[in-house]
């Protein structure tokens, strides 16, 4: 029998980008800090999201990334883009209120020492990766990349039944803008500007769980939640719209990572303090950005967490839409399901929950957004009898009115009882 000695061609197999690597891209994102269990199933989930984002640019920069940096042998693509994001990460973080989208790409060509005619050749390519960075570390927007000389494009719908939309930002006057003011320009920056912007005074100031919760919104205002990837568009509500969709952002996990940091200023934060408004609101708070991400997490007990049937509605219909490819954020879970928050989740000391909230105090950033969805609730009334019954909007109302339909109730009952008894009592005496 014969034997092949010829030596065998190994099948090269692509390698996976390294635990360390994705851990360093995180911290970079979020901040230093221990990595607690309770949030370990939200931050892989983001790294997924994260790689599943790069995958859409991985053959747009491929040319950038040779031009920029020579790859080690071996070395996954994947890698390459993290070690790269991690760059423009760390730059936005060291930035100024006036730092521009082509300040970081000279710098990037500097850094790696690209030769000029190269880089004026993939500056284009440099500005929508630099655009696409501050997307997926930050969960802010979800960035679309069609070709190098287009304008950058990010989605607006993320919703499987519905045909995506897209909103365009001129690329050549964006990449000059500040960053921050760039997107606090098109909607991407959530939070309220000037500081302690008061209310308009058809908006209720008052937030009581009773009423603004998932069960009064589905059952008496028919209100739909569409659970999407961009933080920019959590709690945003249209009363108008045909639909009635509140959007709700899936990953809260991310937003607890970033309050629990140890940073003074988080790359959100960064971003969140140069927005540079029209009003020349400027942030004295040393974390505006953790301001905000802990109202994202206290709106979740206000609308699902503390009110029992909400709990049962997330736990019966929400789970499983919640779900990003098939897996749930396990603090989620927790925020939305359950009647208490467990100790291990780290977050507990930043939930401040109440049963009335005051928009000003508990929500000063999404506050506005809350106060219109309370307001368009608070216009609705029941169709019929079962509506009226779960109604607890009004707590004294509905007490009063299940006091009455008992006693009610319970007089009917007595007197069928006493019309049976007499009755009885008449055919006994007949037969006597």
């Amino acid at each position: 029998m014969g034997y092949n000695t010829l030596p065998r061609r190994k099948r090269r197999t692509p390698k996976n980008c390294s635990n360390d690597i994705k851990a360093a891209f995180i911290e970079n994102c979020s901040g230093k800090g221990d990595r607690l269990c309770a949030l370990e199933g939200g931050l892989t989930i983001f790294i997924r999201m994260s790689e599943t984002r790069m995958l859409d640019y991985q053959r747009a920069t491929a040319e950038l990334f040779n031009v920029i940096r020579k790859p080690r042998a071996d070395q996954p693509f994947s890698e390459r883009q993290f070690e790269v994001s991690d760059r423009i990460i760390s730059l936005i973080k060291s930035s100024t209120a006036q730092t521009t989208i082509d300040d970081i790409v000279k710098q990037m060509f500097d850094d790696f020492k690209t030769p000029t005619q190269d880089a004026e050749t993939c500056k284009n390519m440099m500005r929508h990766f630099v655009f696409a960075v501050i997307g997926w570390s930050t969960l802010l927007y979800t960035p679309i990349f069609t070709t190098a000389d287009a304008d950058f494009k990010i989605a607006e719908t993320q919703s499987k039944r519905s045909q995506e939309k897209q909103s365009i930002i001129h690329i050549e006057d964006s990449s000059r803008r500040p960053i921050g003011a760039m997107l606090g320009s098109h909607g991407l920056v959530p939070i309220t500007c000037p500081h302690n912007t008061r209310l308009p005074q058809d908006l209720p100031s008052r937030l009581p769980v009773t009423c603004l919760n998932l069960c009064s919104l589905s059952q008496l205002g028919g209100v739909t939640i569409l659970w999407v990837d961009d933080l920019s568009k959590h709690c945003e509500f249209s009363r108008y719209s045909r639909e009635k969709q509140l959007k709700l952002f899936r990953l809260p996990s991310l937003c607890a990572k970033i309050c629990l940091s140890d940073d003074s200023e988080t790359l959100i934060d960064r971003l969140f303090k140069s927005h540079i408004c029209r009003n020349n609101c400027q942030f004295n708070t040393k974390s505006v950005g953790k301001s905000y991400l802990t109202e994202v997490l206290l709106s979740y007990r206000l609308l699902f967490g503390q009110h029992s049937r909400s709990r049962r509605l997330f736990r019966g219909q929400e789970l499983e839409r919640a779900k990003w490819n098939g897996t749930l954020d396990p603090l989620l879970g927790v925020l939305c399901g359950n009647k208490d928050v467990d100790d291990s989740t780290g977050i507990v000391e930043l939930l401040h929950e109440r049963n009335v909230y005051n928009v000003q105090d508990s929500f000063p950033h999404l506050g506005l957004r809350l106060a219109e969805l309370a307001d368009y609730i608070s216009g609705q009334e029941p169709n019929d009898f079962l509506e009226v019954w779960n109604d607890s909007r009004n707590p004294e109302k509905l007490l009063t009115l299940k006091a009455a339909v008992k006693i009610g109730v319970a007089t009917v009952i007595l007197g069928i009882f006493q019309v049976l008894l007499g009755t009885a009592q008449l055919v006994i005496s007949i037969y006597r």
